[in-house]
């Protein structure tokens, strides 16, 4: 992978700032890495004793929108910010204290005044993730930026054809750092989504001009797929702006200079950080005692692992699914399953998340046998149970009514069908809940695939069914607004895939695809990803009426 080059030809625009910047820098380091191979100075970083690095995309996959507060000197549209001599440190600490998410520290020396010294002095002052505010022209300055002890680098899409951006970002996630992929334009935003970034930038400042559209960044937000993460960048002065940008979807905002022009003191930046702070939380049911109550049940079904379910326990999911079918993927062991249980009711006790053993046609006694050494708070039923099953059954149920993958001739007649063959659970005093899933004939458990959202919705007026079947972090939002349905529940949807399987095989978070007996494993981020997006969802229930 090759450094920036100078472009050339007549009928390119004349230089911008942006253009200007990443040229400079491309000259400094001419001298500064001469002779250093990206594999000499990545055995560098990794002997240099660099801590563990810090997810900052587990602080931002969290509810609500999050602040990465900004420390500089200058910048070339806002001129000089603080004295010479200021104490940037002092800042950061005030930042943290004020609950900033993460901290960005200017790298850049010419146009921003910045320093790897200052990127090392925030980074061991503060405990939350640090990301690299650089202009990464070769990729080189990766592991020089991780030596330092970055969490996080800004890539600029712009300065950067998507090979190269591919390229930078499977580097930097290798070293231990995660991308902010920054872009102003919409082909620019297609550029980082198609190199595969999980971290997303939408300055509402073009580079290259320093002119700001404040609206920039909530027309741009649409084009972001919901498993991504979206951060808004440049323009917000006032923290009363950041609920609106958490409205549309966005997950982190980055605010630099109305925050160092809070002033100088500790406690006038630590309120002013903590006035945006608050301004991106999401209601809390005194302020809105109704949005508790519009809030969907979350389900992460299948759990195969440890990790897998604290990943579940800490995005606040509603229910774990342990699977006991037979002949399955993701079935477990009773030892594994013991593992599990014991973690969850460490990490979270009794009440939320509720333990869940899926089993399909099995007899009631082997059924509450598992569920007695487990103390399993819901038996699923996921197979053709005749509803006076649950006679036998000494604790809540759920129930899932099967649905064909794909589209329906019929839907309507579809839906009457389900609502039809629900009724006799219903009157059952034990069911819990229903779940409206996709099976095939052919295949034990889920398909992962998605039903007729037409029938879904059908069925989903008439009953108070969880929504199954092909849901992801993608998707889930949209099927919510779609079908009202009372909750979600996933499995496949949020297991490792993609630079995701990358990310998690990165430098301090080694994490195989695969457990030890070969079964699918749940990726943390998607996990907080799907149960945030559904959450943001406030969907509308007829049926709870």
């Amino acid at each position: 992978m090759s450094a920036v080059a100078p472009q050339r030809g007549a009928r390119r625009p004349p230089r911008g700032i942006l253009e200007a910047i990443a040229a400079r820098r491309a000259s400094d380091l001419l001298v500064e890495l001469e002779g250093r191979s990206f594999r000499d100075l990545g055995r560098g970083a990794e002997a240099s004793g660099v801590p563990e690095p810090r997810p900052i995309v587990d602080s931002l996959a969290r509810p609500g929108l999050h602040l990465i507060a900004e420390v500089k000197r200058r910048s070339p549209s806002a001129g000089r910010l603080v004295a010479d001599g200021a104490d940037l440190v002092g800042r950061a600490r005030a930042y943290e204290a004020g609950g900033a998410a993460a901290i960005s520290v200017l790298c850049e020396p010419h146009w921003f005044g910045g320093s790897l010294d200052d990127l090392r002095a925030v980074r061991a002052a503060v405990t939350v993730p640090v990301l690299a505010k650089e202009f990464v022209v070769d990729p080189r300055q990766l592991p020089v930026l991780r030596a330092a002890g970055a969490d996080a680098v800004l890539l600029i899409a712009a300065l950067h054809p998507r090979r190269r951006l591919r390229s930078l970002i499977r580097s930097a996630l290798d070293l231990g750092l995660e991308p902010l992929v920054e872009a102003h334009e919409a082909r620019e935003l297609e550029r980082a989504l198609l190199a595969g970034a999980r971290l997303v930038g939408l300055n509402n400042r073009d580079l290259r001009s320093l002119a700001v559209d404040p609206e920039l960044a909530m027309r741009l937000r649409e084009q972001v797929p919901d498993d991504r993460l979206a951060i808004v960048e440049s323009g917000l002065r006032e923290p009363a702006s950041l609920g609106a940008w958490r409205a549309v979807g966005f997950d982190g905002a980055l605010v630099g200079e109305a925050l160092m022009r809070a002033g100088a003191s500790v406690q006038a930046v630590r309120a002013t950080t903590a006035a945006f702070v608050a301004a991106g939380r999401e209601p809390s049911r005194s302020d809105d005692p109704a949005a508790a109550d519009r809030a969907p049940f979350v389900k992460i079904c299948a759990v195969t692992d440890v990790p897998g379910a604290l990943a579940a326990v800490r995005a606040g999911a509603d229910a774990i699914g342990l699977n006991f079918v037979p002949g399955t993927p993701r079935a477990l062991e009773l030892a594994q399953a013991d593992g599990i249980v014991a973690a969850v009711r460490g990490a979270a006790g009794r009440g939320r998340p509720l333990l869940v053993g899926v089993f399909a046609d099995r007899p009631a006694a082997e059924m509450l046998a598992i569920a007695g050494r487990l103390d399993l708070d819901v038996i699923q039923l996921s197979g053709h149970e005749p509803a006076a099953l649950l006679e036998a059954l000494d604790r809540p149920c759920y129930k899932v009514l099967h649905l064909s993958p794909g589209l329906s001739p019929d839907p309507a007649a579809v839906a009457r069908a389900i609502v039809e063959q629900a009724r006799p659970y219903l009157a059952r005093p034990n069911l819990s809940r229903l779940l409206l899933d996709t099976a095939d004939a052919h295949v034990a458990g889920g398909t992962g695939r998605r039903a007729d959202p037409t029938v879904a919705a059908l069925i989903a007026t008439e009953l108070p069914v969880t929504l199954a079947g092909g849901l992801d972090p993608g998707n889930v939002a949209a099927a919510l607004r779609t079908i009202p349905a009372l909750g979600v529940d996933v499995a496949s949807g949020v297991e490792f895939a993609g630079t995701a399987r990358v990310a998690a095989q990165a430098a301090g978070r080694r994490s195989p695809r695969r457990t030890r007996q070969g079964q699918p494993r749940k990726d943390p981020l998607r996990v907080a990803i799907f149960v945030k997006r559904a959450r943001a969802a406030r969907l509308d229930r007829p049926q709870a009426a």
